[in-house]
């Protein structure tokens, strides 16, 4: 993530956890003091907490900070702006590779005729990971930074990658994607809660969606890399694993970055013998507790996210469709989720943003009402791309009315609950739907989609009704 030789981002969340002021013409991205490179490697890592790292007491400074001359020898830091680009660099990488494996997977269990709840559980593992990552992953990333984390769980995936290609058993399969999963949430919550940092209320919707943007384009362009080669094979595998290890090279090459500003310490309470995992749930309590939609959206958009990326190539292949023919197909589809994100994102910052979640899940309602009754041809992948298109623009809008109506200073934790909430729906998600597959058909994953977006849709509505709208 950061560059090499520095702690990411006062390793996270102590650096994040409170935004810098934002000046007439948008948030202050560059006001905070630089550290430099002994300072970064020798100052105090912010302890864990379930997850959430807190930071450690500040030491008595002077009124007014001091600038010490640059080192001789050390890389001039860069700004956090040219940090975020590097950062979405490494991101845009990664997450092409891992699109491709996602759908690889699918495809390669069908060709050895696994029933569809088998896939489901597969892909389910994934997430599995991924919500018990969002708990204790964070443990690495306190004891060496941003940096070295993020080069730690990139090589684990690359070589997770390679692991698949070794073994065919669907249980080896089940315990490498829980690994990966435990690997990817990190990655997720550091680039997610630097977003949320720099970018003000107003502008929160906007800056979410380039993440989102440069997710969906990673993630569709994968999907094109199928064709390089037989799902049955190799190569595909050792494609994923260069990716992986690919991603490493931005961050490695990079200059220092400079640390975010530092959030006063909260005041904890008393010790006790609580777990970790109790200590960790304290970001779904925040979100739940500041706004109660927010829970319901991203575990719905869990549940939905996974359960296209997973089994539309199961939804695909069972009607008759060619692997080609569904590499193409999720590729555009991924590629059109990127059309609304802008609009959608502005939408939102402009209107309240409950208003935007029930179009969007009314929208989405509808197409899979369609999708679960058309037997198959050229209507079902025009509904399809509509589909996507709306639903995958789901999560930005529901963290950024969350981020909306938190106070500042518990955004790094609410960041990690929201993915865990996340990682909840879309462990999920996988299992139910091809649960409902294997008792309706094919179409039973459009079933499901109806009954979680017609969900959402009447608590958005209970929540506008109850609930005034956020000043931003």
């Amino acid at each position: 993530m950061k560059p090499a030789n520095e702690s990411w981002a006062r390793d996270t969340a102590a650096g994040l956890s409170s935004a810098p002021s934002a000046g007439p013409d948008g948030p202050a991205l560059d006001e905070a003091r630089t550290l430099t490179l002994n300072e970064s490697v020798n100052r105090p890592v912010a302890p864990l907490i379930g997850g959430t790292l807190q930071p450690p007491a500040p030491a008595a400074e002077p009124s007014q900070p001091v600038h010490p001359a640059q080192p001789a020898g050390v890389p001039t830091p860069v700004s956090s702006l040219q940090a975020t680009g590097i950062l979405l660099l490494g991101y845009a990488i990664l997450i092409t590779g891992n699109g491709l494996l996602g759908t690889l997977i699918s495809l390669r269990l069908i060709q050895q005729q696994t029933p569809s709840l088998v896939v489901g559980v597969v892909q389910s593992a994934y997430y599995i990971g991924f919500m018990v990552g969002a708990l204790w992953g964070g443990g690495l990333i306190g004891r060496v930074g941003h940096h070295r984390a993020f080069v730690t769980f990139a090589a684990v995936s690359a070589c997770c990658a390679l692991g698949y290609a070794a073994w065919s058993s669907a249980a080896t399969w089940v315990a490498l994607r829980f690994v990966m999963g435990f690997c990817l949430v990190g990655i997720f919550t550091v680039v997610e809660s630097w977003l949320h940092q720099v970018a003000s209320n107003a502008q929160r919707g906007r800056v979410f969606s380039a993440y989102l943007i440069t997710n969906y384009l990673g993630v569709g362009t994968g999907q094109f890399l199928i064709s390089l080669a037989d799902p049955a094979g190799f190569a595909l595998f050792s494609v994923v694993s260069a990716l992986f290890s690919a991603s490493l090279i931005p961050v490695a090459l990079a200059g220092n970055a400079p640390a975010p500003p530092v959030a006063p310490p909260r005041a904890e309470s008393p010790g006790g013998s609580g777990s970790r995992l109790a200590r960790g749930l304290s970001g779904l309590s925040t979100v739940y507790k500041w706004a109660p939609l927010g829970v319901y959206g991203c575990l719905a958009a869990g549940l939905l996210n996974s359960g296209f990326y997973t089994l539309q190539p199961v939804f695909m292949r069972r009607l008759g469709y060619s692997v080609t023919d569904v590499s193409h197909f999720m590729g555009f589809a991924l590629l059109a989720a990127l059309l609304p994100q802008w609009p959608v994102a502005r939408l939102a910052d402009l209107f309240d943003r409950r208003i935007v979640i029930v179009a969007i899940t009314s929208l989405a309602a509808a197409c899979s009402l369609l999708l679960f009754v058309l037997p198959g041809g050229t209507l079902v992948e025009a509904l399809g791309y509509v589909y996507v298109s709306v639903v995958f623009s789901l999560y930005g809008v529901v963290t950024s009315y969350v981020n909306d109506c938190i106070p500042a200073d518990q955004r790094i934790a609410v960041s990690a609950g929201l993915l865990l909430i996340f990682s909840l729906g879309a462990s999920a998600g996988p299992t139910l739907a091809s649960a409902l597959m294997a008792l309706a058909g094919p179409g039973g994953l459009y079933l499901f989609t109806t009954l979680v977006t017609c969900t959402l849709a009447v608590l958005t509505l209970g929540s506008l009704r109850m609930t005034p709208r956020v000043i931003r």
